[in-house]
């Protein structure tokens, strides 16, 4: 069933602005929307199941339902322009996606931007979730007064993205930052985007999910009794078997924080930043993974890259995207 917001009240009406936004951030599961305040102060929300299928009508049908409950589209307090964060690739000059992993074909070639401009009338930003989120760590959280700087999620996939001296960074086709598609050992574990042994292979929740039944086939212990009995297990259920003492659980989350480390290291050498700022849920988790990958740049970055940069958590949760699509509309 759909989650939506309470309907909009007199009180929150009273609080609306011209200045406000109407955001988006658009994942493989939940489609969210939001009116947000021109201090970054989030006013009204609501969310829509992602649909899927092939057809892409049904996605620009959720993001308009998903804008309407969360009051963004009111005739008598109308927003100006809309910022939307979505699964990457997209091309942000267009706002049109090219084929993201995790998603159904309704998401494949999507023209994002133009249809909703053309269901809503209304100005458009899209980006990348990724960079959505970079722009507001650096704004509100764990990057303020950073110029560079890598932020990294782990979550149903890996994603990233690189801002430098102050920017950014988008490349010749404005796709740059797949930083979880960088592969760490080419005979390692198949991603989802083709390759082998990609940072998303190792540390997304799913692949925690995967490796480790993967490795309770050849393992006695509570996680092979779980699968042996018919039951799922996701990469939530993993640091529980892990504290139970799991062998297979311990692997897949062992395996998954030196991948991290190892990909940490690379991103140094290539980058310089100040900081790795890293969010999304598999993280907030593990943020064990975060002080291993520090001492591992200490010890294996090169120099004197290696000192210039710390691993921190991100700041703003499960609304950094949100926050971060209002500035897109604003830029």
């Amino acid at each position: 069933m759909d989650s939506v917001s309470p309907l909009v009240n007199k009180h929150q009406i009273a609080a609306f602005s011209a200045r406000d936004v109407g955001v988006l951030d658009i994942g493989g599961t939940w489609i969210r929307g939001a009116r947000v305040s021109r201090r970054g102060q989030i006013l009204t929300r609501a969310r829509r199941k992602t649909p899927g299928g092939p057809d892409p009508s049904s996605v620009v049908t959720t993001c308009v339902r998903a804008l309407e409950g969360a009051g963004a589209l009111l005739e008598y307090a109308p927003v100006r322009r809309i910022g939307v964060s979505v699964t990457g690739p997209v091309d942000p000059r267009t706002g049109t996606l090219f084929t993201p992993p995790n998603t159904d074909s309704n998401f494949a070639g999507l023209e994002l931007g133009a249809r909703l401009h053309e269901a809503t009338g209304l100005p458009i930003a899209v980006d990348k979730d990724t960079n959505a989120a970079a722009l507001a760590e650096n704004a509100r959280g764990a990057a303020q007064h950073v110029s560079d700087f890598i932020y990294l999620t782990l979550s149903t996939g890996v994603g990233g993205a690189a801002v430098v001296d102050g920017r950014l960074l988008y490349g010749s086709t404005g796709t740059a930052g797949e930083l979880g598609h960088t592969s760490l050992d080419p005979a390692g574990p198949r991603c989802g985007c083709g390759r082998k042994g990609c940072l998303e292979a190792y540390t997304s929740g799913p692949a925690l999910a995967r490796r480790a039944a993967e490795f309770a086939a050849d393992v006695a212990g509570p996680l092979q009794e779980h699968l042996a009995a018919g039951r799922e297990v996701t990469g939530a259920d993993i640091s529980h078997f892990a504290e139970l003492g799991d062998h297979a659980a311990l692997r897949a989350l062992d395996d998954a924080r030196r991948a991290l480390s190892s990909a940490c290291v690379d991103l140094v050498n290539v980058f310089n930043p100040r900081l790795i700022v890293v969010g999304g849920s598999v993280a907030a988790h593990h943020e064990e993974w975060l002080g291993a990958a520090s001492r591992a740049i200490r010890t294996a970055a090169l120099s004197p890259s290696s000192d210039a940069c710390t691993v921190v958590p991100a700041r703003l949760g499960d609304d950094v995207s949100l926050i971060g699509a209002s500035l897109l509309s604003r830029r």
